[in-house]
């Protein structure tokens, strides 16, 4: 039946923590997807030409540069859309077994013809941006609009990023937590104490890292004196985060896995917020050299990418009926890159210095992991009791249910004398009952025979007939 099979489904619905636990192995998944050998040559690719276009950028081809990221990142997304086909999977995936004789060289290169089909779409969405909005476009020339357009998108994909990195940190603290057991609720000055004293020790650690990076002769003293306000200013965000998510965190301290969610939560939400915080700060104080800053923000923008992809996935990444699969994960994960690098490549030709745009990346997720700290809490907990009281009264009614059955059928069989009994029983107790029976139709009218014509007549026995 059909309530029977909604009231299955809300009650095999996994709520907000099983979510989250789930989560964390899916990651690992996509990862593997997007690292696998069949499709390296997309990674590859997009390392390339955006190392090429971000030249184009700082040589004052802004408009060229600005029109390649779109087109690439449009390509690869209409690549996600059309993945689904398997003739379009056989042209952008390598076979997993091949008995290619080439030698090394020759196979390289030949891997690269699955990135054949994205450029040709590419160059499909350029041919439409410059018929549109090229110098004699249907709508006029608005190329010189398109890199300010493509630069203001970094602030999205810096939004995008923390919540990337928020959702991850959520799903590693939801994992093996305990039962869901009733504790005595109340905040411990022992944990806050214990939390802050752990951001302090690692940040302090950070610091003499790159202290010593920078300058290989530089001790402890010299390291905490010369950053003695970035410690200031990681006190007072500790206290603000702390201040802001106590009500969350006193509710959670009513049950086992709450609480201990709770902890896990906010020390790694804050440890990232640090880290962001840190990097903004030795941008500006400790300057780090060039080739440092370039590999890590090149790692930052991959893992990026892969955060913005699980989060695309909407909770799971093993369900087929989301935007994002298992067979468009890689080309859908590529536009977003290509997306996200042509940000960084327009920001850092608008403002002329790349390290300014980094700082305000970086304080941008900052910011918005402190902004989700007490929302995940308030969320997961709200979520979750929410859908257990649902399981709970779908539990209690299938087992009224069950037992209601199992009472008709347990019952005794009555045989037929006794059913005529129970019948006059019940014609008898109606009878005698107070309440008014029902009259029928027509009860209180005379009713009579009907007349029937000549019915006085006496009528002789026999009759004669007449010729």
């Amino acid at each position: 039946m059909e309530g029977d099979s909604d009231a299955e489904t809300a009650s095999s619905e996994p709520t907000n923590l099983e979510q989250l636990q789930q989560e964390d192995g899916s990651i690992w998944g996509l990862l593997r997807v997007l690292l696998s050998v069949s499709t390296l040559p997309h990674i590859l690719l997009i390392v390339v030409l955006s190392s090429l276009l971000q030249l184009a950028a700082v040589n004052n081809l802004e408009t060229t540069s600005a029109l390649g990221f779109v087109s690439l990142s449009g390509g690869y997304l209409l690549t996600g859309l059309f993945a689904g086909w398997p003739t379009v999977q056989g042209w952008i995936r390598l076979p997993e077994h091949g008995d290619d004789e080439r030698s090394t060289p020759m196979r390289i290169l030949g891997s690269f013809r699955i990135c054949l089909f994205p450029l040709l779409m590419a160059v499909v969405v350029f041919a439409t941006l410059v018929a549109l909005i090229g110098e004699q476009g249907a709508l006029g020339d608005f190329t010189s609009v398109l890199p300010l357009v493509l630069s203001s998108c970094f602030v999205v994909w810096a939004i995008v990023q923390g919540r990337g990195f928020g959702r991850w940190l959520s799903s590693v603290s939801a994992s093996k937590l305990p039962r869901g057991d009733a504790r005595e609720s109340g905040l411990s000055a022992f944990s806050t104490v214990a939390s802050f004293v752990s951001v302090i020790t690692v940040t302090f650690l950070l610091v003499y890292v790159f202290e010593l990076v920078a300058d290989s002769s530089t001790s402890l003293v010299k390291a905490l004196s010369e950053n003695i306000a970035f410690f200031a200013i990681v006190t007072v965000v500790f206290a603000l985060s702390w201040r802001r998510s106590r009500g969350a965190r006193l509710k959670a301290s009513s049950r086992t896995d709450f609480h201990r969610f709770s902890n896990r939560w906010l020390a790694l939400s804050q440890f990232m917020v640090t880290w962001h915080l840190l990097t903004v700060w030795r941008h500006e104080f400790i300057t780090p050299g060039t080739a440092v800053l370039f590999i890590e923000e090149f790692i930052l923008m991959m893992f990026t990418v892969l955060m913005a992809i699980w989060g695309l996935t909407s909770r799971s990444f093993r369900s087929p009926l989301k935007l994002v699969s298992t067979k468009n994960a890689l080309p859908m994960g590529l536009a977003f890159g290509y997306a996200y690098a042509g940000s960084v490549a327009m920001l850092t030709t608008v403002l002329d210095d790349i390290q300014t745009v980094m700082m305000a990346g970086h304080l941008v997720v900052a910011l918005t992991l402190l902004w989700m700290q007490p929302r995940v809490l308030r969320q997961t907990m709200g979520q979750t009791e929410s859908m257990e009281h649902i399981k709970r009264v779908v539990e209690e009614a299938g087992v009224a249910a069950d037992d209601a059955s199992i009472n008709i059928q347990d019952s005794p069989e009555v045989s037929p004398p006794e059913v005529a009994e129970e019948d006059d029983s019940l014609v008898q107790s109606a009878q005698d009952s107070e309440e008014p029976v029902v009259d029928d139709i027509g009860n209180e009218v005379d009713w009579k025979e009907p007349d029937v014509l000549a019915s006085e007549v006496e009528w002789d026995d026999e009759i004669e007939l007449l010729d």
